[in-house]
């Protein structure tokens, strides 16, 4: 479900940019700024959902040694 959700939301950048490109040709200098402020969107989720990935991991590593230090 979640690879879905992931590809659908990589996609929509692109159809938004192809719609925005046949749409007319006055407003391709506005689609091209959308579909970078879009990209741009798309590049910062990603790396917040890598960062959130990084955090979670340390923070399991950290409290398993926690644990592991604890037993006898």
């Amino acid at each position: 479900m979640l690879k879905l959700v992931g590809i659908i939301v990589a996609a929509m950048p692109v159809i938004l940019f192809l719609r925005a490109m046949f749409m007319g040709s006055k407003r391709r200098s506005q689609a091209v700024s959308n579909f970078k402020k879009q990209v741009d969107y798309a590049v910062w989720a990603i790396l917040f959902m890598i960062g959130c990935g990084v955090v979670f991991s340390i923070g399991k590593l950290i409290y398993d040694m926690h644990l592991f230090a604890l037993r006898p």
